[in-house]
């Protein structure tokens, strides 16, 4: 599961990270679903851009904002369910992040941890986009992060994590001709040794 993540970052420096221009946003240790960041995703005009959306998929059939955020999408089912497979299909996009976050002991003295890349860059996730129509003749841009089973460095505090993207992987999530039975082997836990973990 991926419930917070930090994007604490100038908006210039993610520019420089990304090679691409990102629009002005609220920088945000503890970004939760309902809030509205960058988000990298494929223009009708084919160029890849970085676009300010909401955290929480409405998909394009919705009339209503759902009562509960659909902020995660298992990378198992996400080719089948109805919330999530027009999506996946033609509307898939990149999550930055510095880190996320997750929760371990009891309730009320519960420990927050921190995974971020052991070498300090930047997490990718991987996640889907929509446009719903607001009724106010504006789009409502949505996303959410896929996630998959854990790896061993999260394995001790979730059965899920992100869904995180090196390289290649990240034009291949991407490309609208990819082949989705090739995209759902990618949506596989990170390599372990990926991340680190301290207590936030």
């Amino acid at each position: 599961m991926c419930g917070r993540y930090d994007i604490e970052v100038d908006p210039k420096t993610l520019s420089e990270m990304l090679g691409l221009e990102v629009p002005d946003f609220v920088r945000d240790a503890d970004f939760s679903p309902g809030d509205t960041g960058p988000v990298i995703a494929v223009g009708q005009d084919g160029r890849t851009k970085v676009v300010l959306m909401r955290w929480g998929l409405e998909p394009s059939w919705m009339t209503e904002k759902p009562a509960r955020p659909m902020f995660n999408a298992r990378a198992e089912t996400v080719a089948d369910k109805p919330m999530f497979r027009s999506a996946f299909r033609r509307k898939r996009a990149l999550v930055p992040a510095m880190a996320f976050y997750e929760w371990s002991g009891k309730p009320g003295a519960k420990t927050k941890w921190r995974f971020s890349k052991t070498d300090g860059s930047l997490l990718i996730f991987a996640g889907l986009w929509e446009a719903r129509n607001r009724g106010d003749g504006q789009k409502q841009l949505t996303f959410t992060v896929l996630t998959t089973t854990p790896n061993a460095e999260t394995a001790d505090y979730h059965d899920r994590m992100p869904v995180i993207l090196e390289g290649e992987a990240q034009k291949v999530w991407l490309d609208p001709e990819a082949d989705p039975q090739m995209l759902l082997e990618m949506a596989a836990p990170a390599p372990d040794g990926t991340l680190n973990v301290a207590a936030a």
